[in-house]
């Protein structure tokens, strides 16, 4: 009686295991071919070891954002046509929203135009670095940039000024006419500036017209409330070496402390001279304190030993030694290492 029972209890579990199997199997079956990627229908009599009819050879994986713009230089003829205008992909591709773009136009039909029109303000030489900078230039309509060219001649600036901002600022022509005109009337208001002024500072350095303006702000307060600064001389500052409000506040002010708290220059010099905030401050403090070692650390233009502010950021350290230092390179250098 207990042999019966046991074999009655394994007869039970071997046909409960085996349901549970066919149903497992069924279900995983109908969910792989639910999901087959290509469409290839089943056949029982092929194996993955026997060779197809069928070209199999666009089925791809899936690239991920990071993926590498190569894999499509082959098949791509616009690509391999930026590449000819040295345009430099490896920088593009870091951006695969832009590269989507990019591979869904054609070079004949969506991108000659562009090229021909940014050929008007741009050397041959330096076109694919312009397109590097903003490839989405490529993808703007002709009519919208004439339309933004235009604006620019009503606006009173000269063909060369056109050219000069065009040629400097490759993102200028992704502006609206109506974002530009805000731009200027936000550079004319807030630093009291006249036509001929707006127009110097586009032209001069036309990035700024398109800079943030929140660091724009920033920098503005910067300069006159902790550099100290007034209205008139930020005016000044601004047309004279606007990237000044294109650097970065903890290294504009950095700069500005060592100038003027440490080695004592008034405003009016560093007015006089504003190239002088736009040195990395590691170099004015190395030649400075070797003209302090010197005793030659005298910046004041009325007393003898003048040093001219230029001296601590221009020439090679050779020059500086010869026409400021007065002495030989070697000891510039042996100084150096003392640091």
């Amino acid at each position: 009686m207990f042999s019966i029972n046991m074999d009655l209890r394994h007869l039970i579990r071997f046909t409960i295991a085996s349901n549970a199997n066919i149903k497992i199997s069924r279900k995983f079956s109908s969910v792989v071919l639910s999901n087959s990627l290509v469409g290839v229908k089943y056949d029982q009599k092929n194996t993955v070891l026997e060779s197809v009819s069928e070209d199999l050879s666009e089925v791809t994986p899936y690239f991920p954002e990071s993926f590498n713009i190569a894999a499509y230089v082959n098949k791509s003829e616009t690509l391999q046509n930026l590449i000819k205008l040295n345009v430099n992909l490896s920088k593009i591709e870091k951006k695969p929203h832009i590269v989507n773009k990019l591979l869904k136009m054609d070079f004949e039909k969506d991108m000659k135009n562009n090229i021909f029109f940014i050929k008007d303000f741009v050397d041959s030489e330096n076109i694919g670095n312009y397109i590097t900078k903003n490839p989405l230039i490529l993808c703007e309509s002709i009519e919208n940039f004439q339309v933004r060219i235009n604006y620019l001649q009503s606006k009173k600036f000269s063909n060369l000024q056109i050219h000069e901002i065009i040629a400097r600022n490759p993102f200028w022509l992704m502006f609206s006419t109506e974002r530009i005109d805000k731009r200027l009337g936000y550079f004319q208001n807030k630093f009291s500036l006249n036509g001929n002024e707006v127009r110097l500072l586009a032209t001069k350095q036309p990035k700024i017209i398109t800079y943030s303006i929140q660091h724009i702000n920033t920098n503005s307060f910067v300069v006159k409330e902790e550099m100290g600064f007034n209205d008139e001389e930020v005016k000044a500052l601004l047309l004279n070496k606007p990237r000044i409000w294109m650097t970065s506040q903890k290294s504009l002010l950095e700069r500005f402390n060592y100038l003027h708290n440490v080695i004592k220059i008034p405003h009016s010099s560093i007015l006089h001279y504003p190239n002088v905030l736009l040195c990395r401050n590691f170099k004015v403090k190395q030649r400075h304190m070797f003209l302090e070692t010197l005793g030659r650390a005298q910046y004041n233009a009325n007393k003898e030993n003048y040093i001219p502010l230029k001296a601590l950021i221009e020439n090679t350290d050779s020059e500086f030694c010869k026409n400021y230092a007065k002495c030989n390179v070697d000891d510039f250098n042996l100084f150096l290492k003392t640091l």
